[in-house]
């Protein structure tokens, strides 16, 4: 017997929500074009230091720094010779009621907006990363409930870092493996190549064996996941760039735009171009 979730959807007056979620990185000179949304950001670098743009000027950012953009906030990044930086970007829509408010992300200042992060907390803060995107691109009943909860809970677990509240942490004992992330990574990082470029993935060392504890740690497979990311990585091109449609299809590895289009309207319920006008319009 089949038990069917039939509660409503979130409600984004009320509760957190999800707007689109990205990991980059980036190796040598690059440049990260600043832009301004109305939704509210959080970026957290890992890996290496790198340069973010405030409106005071260029700014470094060592490993493991935490920043919250709020809506409207110009920002940007650049990355320096030598530098490989990553970037775990959260895009998310926060209600002025409801049962969560959150200390620290009403404030526009720049430095209320930035922590340092312990090695643990980075961590934490990557593992929350992944169930909401798994749970998130997963699609599965109650996804959108399940989706909202995990980022309550980041936020709640954000407030208590930046307030210093002391107590257990959160408990993140099911963290994936380091042969798993490492193949994440290599899934997350082929997202822009054509299927036909993408031996690397399934020629990657101890392939056969890691993909198994790949499907048990995120429930699916590595191609699934590289079409879940894929879809992932367009929503943020569609937010944060001016690029076409047709530009977006190339940079998400579809050599097609009519195929990046079905995928699209197949997997998030719209058009490009119309989740592009209200990414939050219930669909």
């Amino acid at each position: 017997m089949r038990l069917t979730l039939r509660q409503p959807l979130p409600d984004s007056s009320t509760h957190p929500e999800i707007v689109s979620l990205r990991t980059r990185s980036a190796q040598g000179k690059q440049l990260f074009d600043w832009h301004e949304h109305r939704f509210h950001e959080f970026t957290l670098v890992t890996d290496d230091k790198t340069e973010i743009g405030l409106p005071e000027g260029w700014s470094p950012a060592k490993p493991h720094t935490l920043f919250h953009y709020p809506p409207g906030f110009r920002h940007g990044a650049r990355v320096g010779p030598g530098q490989s930086p990553r970037f775990w970007v959260v895009h998310f829509n926060l209600p002025t009621s409801g049962p969560v408010q959150i200390a620290h992300l009403s404030q526009d200042s720049a430095e209320l907006g930035r922590w340092d992060l312990t090695r643990d907390q980075a961590e934490t803060f990557q593992w929350m990363f992944l169930q909401v995107l798994n749970e998130r691109s997963a699609g599965r009943d109650g996804h959108a409930l399940a989706t909202s909860a995990w980022l309550q809970i980041m936020l709640v677990t954000i407030n208590r870092w930046v307030t210093r509240n002391e107590g257990p942490e959160l408990n993140a004992s099911t963290r994936p493996s380091p042969e798993v992330l490492r193949l994440w990574h290599l899934i997350n990082e082929s997202v822009g190549k054509p299927t036909e470029e993408l031996a690397a993935i399934y020629n990657s060392p101890n392939y056969d064996s890691t993909r198994h504890a790949f499907r048990r740690t995120f429930g699916c497979s590595p191609r699934e996941m590289l079409f879940r990311l894929r879809m992932e990585h367009a929503q943020n091109l569609l937010l944060e760039s001016n690029l076409s449609i047709k530009e977006i299809s190339e940079r998400t590895g579809y050599a097609r735009q009519h195929e990046f289009y079905r995928a699209f309207r197949r997997h998030v319920g719209c058009a490009p171009s119309e989740w592009r006008a209200d990414p939050l319009v219930r669909r």
